[in-house]
């Protein structure tokens, strides 16, 4: 079986070369020589064959028309889904005007007025000041004596008392807490504790040193009083020696319990002993005395 083809004489078309009648037009074929066939197409055209190229124009064509088509619609067609994503993005990260947006906003920690820095040297003054102290813990001062600067004159000393000051103590630590047993010789105490700070000046009017006594007795308003040899009691300036007309600043501490008029005594009275010339031993001075109310208003 031969693939060989001719073109129909009559409409074109290609065909079998053996066929006798064309299939599509169903007109006879004449048999003519080849070369002499081919010499009258190239001389005298048939209108037959311009159909026959216009067709395969037509045929071609349509296929570039139909390939471009194809190209131009993938193309759309990836465009509009690169959009579709993008806009959803945007719809993401872009909320529509009626959305509401929450706002947090970290609160500042508000400062206590009442709190003293505890790298500050000042110390609390006024009822209801605290401060943290890497020595004691947390002091809060919770009663003033209503006598500051008092001044005494006892023979050649001049003993000015600065005020008492009722505090309530909180042993932040255990070095704290071991810090206040060592104070008050005890052996066991609670972290929280309420102790009275006298803080005194004492001056040295003579051309001699003297053995200050320092406080020997604080008697409070309900009759009950802590004497110097008492635990409770704890004072920088008993038996100190004091230069001829120096002065030195000294501080008492006491530890206050219910029997002190339930840890807010109403008003204290401070005793000072007896003191000495440093060189002598001779009595100087035979102690004094000073009243003082505590206020606990704030």
């Amino acid at each position: 079986m031969t693939n060989e083809t001719k073109f129909c004489q009559s409409c074109g078309k290609e065909i079998p070369k053996a066929a006798q009648f064309c299939p599509f037009c169903g007109q006879p074929q004449t048999v003519v020589a080849t070369k002499e066939v081919s010499n009258q197409l190239n001389d005298h055209p048939d209108p037959s064959s311009k159909v026959m190229s216009r067709q395969s124009i037509q045929q071609h064509w349509y296929k570039n028309w139909m390939v471009w088509a194809i190209i131009i619609l993938g193309v759309g067609f990836v465009t509009c889904i690169a959009l579709l994503n993008n806009n959803r993005t945007t719809v993401v990260m872009q909320p529509t005007a009626s959305s509401k947006t929450t706002k947090h906003h970290t609160k500042a920690k508000t400062k206590d007025p009442k709190e003293i820095p505890s790298t500050s040297l000042k110390h609390p003054t006024r009822i209801g000041q605290w401060k943290n102290s890497p020595v004691i813990g947390t002091a809060t001062l919770i009663g003033l004596g209503t006598k500051p600067n008092a001044t005494i004159q006892d023979g050649p000393l001049t003993v000015k008392f600065k005020h008492a000051e009722i505090d309530k103590i909180h042993a932040n630590t255990q070095d704290q807490l071991d810090q206040a047993l060592d104070s008050y010789n005890k052996n066991s105490m609670s972290k929280d504790y309420t102790r009275m700070k006298i803080e005194y000046t004492v001056k040295n009017t003579s051309s001699n040193a003297i053995n200050f006594g320092g406080i020997k007795q604080i008697i409070y308003s309900n009759g009950y009083q802590t004497n110097f040899a008492d635990d409770s009691l704890s004072d920088t300036g008993s038996e100190d020696e004091i230069a001829a007309h120096a002065k030195r600043v000294e501080f008492a501490l006491v530890l206050l319990g219910k029997s002190t008029s339930g840890l807010k005594p109403a008003s204290i009275k401070i005793l000072t002993d007896e003191s000495e010339d440093a060189t002598t031993y001779d009595t100087v001075t035979d102690g004094s005395s000073f009243f003082e109310n505590i206020s606990y208003q704030a």
